[in-house]
């Protein structure tokens, strides 16, 4: 691999003599990308990836080539360009907040602009601030068509380039390095004008198709690389989670009709508990649950906290106070867990995978605990096997990631298997 990346100019060729010829090709940028991922995780710093559309998809054309020798004329030694798809050209910038690749793009579109269309620019940091979107609006990206909002002064950006304007909160200098902005966890938030004639599906990795849908305007400034870096569920996999749901729907509507009758006996409120979770690349969702606390939970759970079984951001509690009586057996047969079969037919969960957490859990999550994002969560898992509540918060991560390598149709069909006598004796239920 190591040589493989040399011959392509991905690494040990000066930023000063790379030429359009040296635009690291798709596969190659792929890995790179998860590299990037890999350091970001262990040294806890934030990485970005800009992509610029072009305006002929024909990689010869003079403005595709004008534009690429623009972008390689202002990266760093360090940065890595390639091709994205026919229709993007990409930068990868170590080291570089939203801030800095803000900084980056609105320098690489500017000089564009002098000599033909400005392009349209999409900007994606890694670990990003995915929580703070809502269901209704996943974050998406940026055009830099346009935009809004002011940037903070006192910035301090490691490539020493100059700071930011303020009013328009576009960036004259040519460095990309930490800055940061007034946004949460360092991004900047300003809105932008995007180009309706982009689709989603043109961003994303051919291995992301599976997250697709039309662009709104005013999207957050940077979008996170955790939809970039998220696997979609294969075709046998979704199969199997549609068949499998519909038929447990089927065959379990008694004991769901009756769990339901008794919630409503013995408690007021609804039969039905929402919450909004972390999915897909971090992408919030609404899980459906048997009711099994009363009304007020979610307002007595901070009080709650310090009594916390589970070390880590998530939230365990054996004799949870605020569980009623019906609520007991629920958990601990897992019924309450039965309309989740729902979640899975619409596609938001599936049959195996990693548990969600409440987003507030997720957002507390160390970031290498993030790669639990990158598969779709599941209804049941290897935690769920192997202990559930007896291990720590940590080798509860490292068996979500140990399932994300070993997703294959009969480990599936394995866990699920082995889920059923561990719902049965309740083996760490609570």
């Amino acid at each position: 691999m190591q040589a493989s990346l040399i011959r392509t100019g991905a690494i040990g060729r000066p930023s000063v003599n790379r030429t359009t010829e040296d635009l690291v090709p798709r596969e190659v940028l792929d890995v790179l990308i998860r590299r990037e991922c890999a350091r970001a995780d262990r040294n806890g710093r934030e990485f970005s990836l800009v992509l610029f559309r072009v305006q002929n998809t024909k990689r010869t054309a003079v403005s595709t080539q004008r534009l690429a020798r623009t972008i390689l004329g202002r990266a760093r030694m360090t940065d890595e360009v390639g091709w994205f798809s026919d229709h993007y050209v990409c930068a990868l910038l170590p080291d570089t907040t939203a801030r800095g690749a803000q900084s980056f793009s609105d320098g690489v579109c500017d000089m564009a602009a002098q000599k033909g269309q400005r392009p349209a620019a999409i900007l994606y940091s890694y670990p990003g601030n995915w929580s703070t979107n809502t269901i209704d609006d996943p974050p998406v990206v940026n055009a830099t068509k346009g935009h809004q909002g002011r940037f903070s002064d006192d910035e301090d950006d490691d490539n020493s380039g100059p700071r930011g304007n303020g009013g328009n909160g576009r960036s004259n200098g040519n460095g990309h390095g930490n800055g940061q902005s007034t946004g949460g966890n360092g991004h900047a938030t300003a809105a932008r004008t995007f180009d309706q004639g982009v689709t989603r599906a043109d961003l994303l990795p051919a291995f992301n198709q599976g997250l697709v849908g039309e662009l709104a305007e005013g999207a957050p400034t940077a979008a996170s690389m955790l939809e970039l870096l998220v696997h979609p569920l294969p075709v046998w996999k979704r199969g199997l989670d549609v068949l499998g749901a519909m038929l447990l729907l089927t065959v379990l509507s008694p004991i769901m009709a009756l769990a339901a009758l008794g919630i409503k006996m013995t408690s007021s409120g609804p039969v039905l508990f929402k919450q909004k979770r972390a999915g897909l690349g971090g992408r919030p969702f609404l899980i459906f649950k048997f009711r099994t606390m009363v009304t007020d939970a979610e307002a007595r759970k901070r009080e709650l906290q310090k009594f916390s079984e589970q070390d880590g951001p998530a939230f365990k509690l054996t004799n949870d106070p605020r569980i009623t009586p019906i609520g007991h057996f629920l958990r601990k047969t897992s019924i309450d867990e039965l309309p989740q079969l729902w979640n899975i037919v619409r596609g938001e969960m599936s049959l195996v995978g990693p548990r969600p957490l409440p987003v507030d859990e997720a957002e507390g999550c160390e970031q290498w605990q993030r790669r639990r994002l990158d598969v779709t969560p599941g209804l049941t898992c290897i935690w769920q096997v192997r202990g559930r509540s007896t291990v720590t918060f940590a080798e509860w991560v490292r068996m979500d990631v140990e399932y994300i390598r070993r997703r294959t149709f009969f480990h599936d069909l394995s866990l699920l298997l082995q889920t059923v006598p561990a719902v049965l004796m309740r083996r760490g239920a609570r």
